[in-house]
């Protein structure tokens, strides 16, 4: 590999880490720094090399390791250059790259996959060049050769279309932990059942407990909420990946013995508890990401990252995260909503559709009173019910510790400006309630701006994310979760005669609903606002009109207006 570092702002890429799997053997060839010259100016010494546990955020114990180092000079550009090998006996897929999220060109890679004559290859490719096939009697060699610019990617450009390139190479058959080929999405199934099957050993103690939790209660769906709570009571998520890379479940007596494991590991204790009491469940794999990248219906590849469980209640079907403590019982995550999963405990191994957030899920409203000198010192009263994502994080942030992280958020997402936040509370009406309630007392001084008869007042614009102008987009657009808000902003102006109003404003397009309603009552200024922007994808031919009506809300937002006073 050689990185180019042309400023000093691309530092970061100075640091390489290489993740790895226990039982991988990772080899660092020589490293240098060089000048454009190709002259080496420092070689990486063995002691600079640091390996240990990769423990991420969300686990107090993970089986992946690092491998870092880092190569920095003080004279641009300079080039790192570096060599490792990787040999590993446990694998499903030859190589695999994505540059969906690439931020950097590459001039040149190549790409060569050899493989035993007898032993042919399937591959994917979008938007890189067909490969050259050499055959000898023994082998078969593939080779491709591309370069890759990345486009000038929006905050919401599609992860589906385009010219991104990627490649998966994977092998018809393989054996990992069990045998399997990559034929059909069926026959991967049929592996991952067979790779975690019979795990599903509750011990006679467990058992007990389980009925001891269910004793009278008939409604099945009441059982399986009670289960579930005591999950997240009584367990907790780690992040475990050993034996076949971290594809094989740990079994349910694991996890009752221990009181913790991974997403498979927890899921596949939920799925037994469940259906010890009767419930049928089943194992699920999905793509837990905030983006959402269609799953090819004809090329089956590992395209999970997570499981969850599946229980259908007739006509109803919920989604159990196990590995969360607090999110309510069959709640869809963002980072699950409106994409297919696998289910693999059915004889089909078929695919399910996990629903998409509809606007009425993520709608966040905020009730905000202001009373004082309109031109001086004001108080704020300010009541902010978050869904959806806003809930998610704030249903976070309502159990940590962590103040500033919780200062941070209510200033950046709820209610931005410059203000002194006096006091805040969250309050949630039961575990299992979809939304949480923000209670706080805010203090804001020269708010309001008095010009002769005009009184200019803000409306506490809600963020819009900045899109990028028409002529710098190259890819099409996807929105996969809906933004609704609705504000009700009271004035309550002392001392002062309102003798006109704004006008009402209302924008109606096919990328969204904007209003704000301005009505007096009294000296009491009552402004009702409304924000709907639904999910979507839109071509590039369809993006002007979409910027058009995000411009013009982000406008009305972030103005003032201006009263006219006596």
């Amino acid at each position: 590999t050689v990185i180019q570092i042309n400023e000093r702002m691309g530092d970061s890429n100075a640091s390489v880490a290489i993740v790895y799997s226990k039982g991988d053997k990772i080899n660092i060839g020589d490293a240098w720094i060089e000048d454009m010259n190709g002259k080496i100016v420092r070689k990486l010494k063995g002691n600079e090399i640091t390996d240990q546990s990769f423990v991420r955020d969300v686990a107090f114990y993970s089986d992946m390791y690092i491998k870092w180092f880092e190569l920095k000079h003080n004279v641009y550009p300079y080039r790192i250059v570096y060599s490792v090998k990787t040999t590993t006996s446990k694998f499903m897929e030859a190589c695999s790259y994505d540059y969906t999220r690439a931020r950097y060109p590459i001039r040149h890679k190549k790409v060569i996959v050899e493989t035993p004559i007898d032993q042919p290859l399937k591959y994917k490719q979008s938007n890189i060049p067909s490969p050259q096939i050499d055959t000898t009697t023994k082998t078969m060699n593939y080779t491709w050769e591309f370069d890759y610019t990345p486009s000038g990617n929006d905050i919401s450009s599609s992860l589906n279309t385009g010219d991104i390139s990627k490649l998966v190479v994977l092998p018809y058959s393989f054996k990992f932990g069990e045998k399997g080929t990559w034929d059909s999405w069926q026959s991967y199934g049929n592996w991952n059942y067979s790779l975690n099957n019979k795990k599903d050993d509750l011990p006679d103690s467990e058992k007990s407990k389980i009925s001891s939790l269910i004793k009278g209660v008939t409604d099945a769906k009441e059982k399986a909420k009670i289960l579930y709570h005591s999950l997240q009571d009584n367990h907790r998520y780690i992040n475990v990946s050993v034996k076949t890379g971290g594809l094989e479940s740990y079994p349910a007596s694991y996890v009752c013995t221990n009181r913790y494991g991974d997403c498979k590991a927890l899921s596949n204790y939920m799925k037994s508890v469940l259906n010890y009491a009767g419930i049928k469940s089943y194992y699920t794999l999905i793509d837990s990401d905030e983006r959402v990248v269609d799953i090819d219906p004809v090329f089956p590849s590992n395209s999970f990252n997570h499981v969850i469980v599946t229980v259908p209640f007739g006509n109803d079907t919920i989604y159990l995260e196990c590995t969360s403590k607090n999110l309510p019982f069959g709640y869809v995550h963002s980072s699950m909503q409106g994409r297919r999963a696998l289910m693999i405990d059915t004889d089909e191994r078929c695919f399910t559709s996990i629903p998409q957030m509809k606007p009425d899920n993520v709608l966040c409203e905020r009730t905000i009173q202001i009373t004082g000198n309109p031109t001086g010192h004001s108080n704020i009263e300010l009541k902010a019910i978050q869904r959806g994502q806003h809930f998610e994080l704030s249903n976070e942030l309502a159990i940590s510790i962590n103040k500033n992280n919780a200062n941070k958020y209510i200033r950046e997402t709820i209610l931005s400006g410059a203000y002194d936040l006096l006091d805040y509370k969250f309050d949630k009406k039961g575990r299992d309630d979809n939304s949480i309630i923000l209670n706080a007392h805010i203090s804001i001084s020269n708010m309001m701006k008095k010009y002769g008869n005009n009184l200019l007042i803000p409306i506490f614009p809600i963020e819009i994310p900045l899109y990028e102008k028409p002529e710098n987009i190259e890819q099409d657009l996807q929105l996969d979760m809906p933004e609704y808000y609705k504000d009700s902003i009271i004035y309550n102006i002392d001392d002062i005669t309102i003798s006109k109003i704004p006008e009402n404003i209302i924008l109606n397009s096919p990328y969204g609903e904007y209003s704000i309603n301005f009505k007096l009552d009294g000296n009491k200024l009552i402004i009702s606002k409304t924000i709907l922007i639904p999910t979507g994808r839109y071509t590039l031919s369809d993006y002007k009109g979409f910027y058009k009506f995000i411009s013009a809300v982000r406008d009305s937002e972030n103005k003032k207006y201006n009263l006219e006073i006596l």
